[in-house]
């Protein structure tokens, strides 16, 4: 055990391993510690360490308001770890006032937005969040109806291949079937492009207040996906203007290549956020049913 860090209760455990609370007794306050499942034969290798090591640096180097800031990783006997800040708010699936309802409106903009400017800056350095899921944001509002988001989990789509010894599928069997990109579940990642069809994805769950491919195995959704079969968002959210969502329409594009193809024109076909606001746009949404939920696809 790391003599820096004591441990507290465990928060959750996944494939990829641990997640606990801790104290850092040299910066006196708490922290996250997460650790991994490596096999020792893994660990105590030389290069992978050095691969290990090299990724969670240039985590640490990554300073965001919308992003988690990793602060240490190291190595102990019981395996490779990474420590990070203790962010405010709640997952993004806790902020959902129930089964069958979105969240408000200016927050799912507010979300949207600020995503964005996180995935400007961890794109700089090298990395595309291909994780994402309502678990990986923490959320709050603070004053004014104005929300803050904050993204975690950014390293894992370099960490989980590695710690699955470099598995070609390894990543697409960790992450949730209902906002995966078809091409990272065919192994082929396009960069931010993917990264943003997530993103669409995501949008439409907290619109909708849930998501029709939830609860599908990883096969059957990504061939949901594939065909771009998603029951019309209006349906469920009658006061989101056609221009917003047509925008996040154009991040689920199946085809990679009818998506936008940076951050700078995500942002620049994004309607201005008093378009989206506008007060004109307030009748009630309709909540997701059990089969809208569970869809017949046969």
């Amino acid at each position: 055990m790391s003599e820096r860090y004591q441990t507290g209760d465990c928060l959750g455990r996944g494939r990829a391993g641990s997640v606990y609370e801790a104290y850092d007794t040299q910066q006196n306050k708490s922290v996250i510690l997460r650790r991994f499942d490596v096999p020792e034969e893994e660990y105590q290798n030389n290069r992978w360490r050095s691969e290990y090591l090299t990724i969670t640096n240039d985590l640490k180097r990554i300073k965001h308001p919308n992003i988690l800031e990793v602060l240490d990783s190291d190595f102990d006997e019981e395996g490779p770890f990474i420590v990070t800040d203790q962010a405010p708010g709640i997952r993004l699936s806790k902020m959902m006032p129930g089964q069958g309802t979105g969240i408000p409106l200016k927050a799912i903009y507010q979300l949207a937005s600020q995503m964005l400017d996180a995935y400007q800056v961890a794109m700089s350095f090298g990395f595309y969040h291909y994780a994402l899921s309502p678990s990986s944001i923490l959320g709050y509002e603070h004053q004014d109806n104005e929300y803050h988001f904050t993204l975690m989990d950014l390293g894992h789509s370099k960490l989980i291949p590695l710690i699955a010894n470099n598995s070609n599928d390894a990543l697409a069997k960790t992450l949730d079937p209902a906002l995966l990109a078809p091409e990272v579940y065919e192994g082929n990642p396009q960069g931010i492009q993917s990264s943003l069809y997530m993103l669409g994805q995501l949008l439409y769950w907290v619109s909708a207040g849930g998501h029709p491919l939830a609860g599908l195995s990883l096969r059957t959704a990504h061939a949901k996906h594939k065909a771009g079969e998603m029951p019309y968002l209006k349906g469920y959210r009658a006061d989101m203007p056609d221009n917003f969502r047509k925008w996040i329409y154009r991040l689920i594009e199946p085809n990679p290549d009818r998506r936008p193809e940076s951050i700078i024109e995500a942002r620049m076909l994004m309607p201005a956020s008093d378009e989206v606001n506008a007060e004109i746009f307030r009748p009630q949404p309709r909540k997701m049913d059990r089969r809208d939920a569970e869809p017949d696809y046969s």
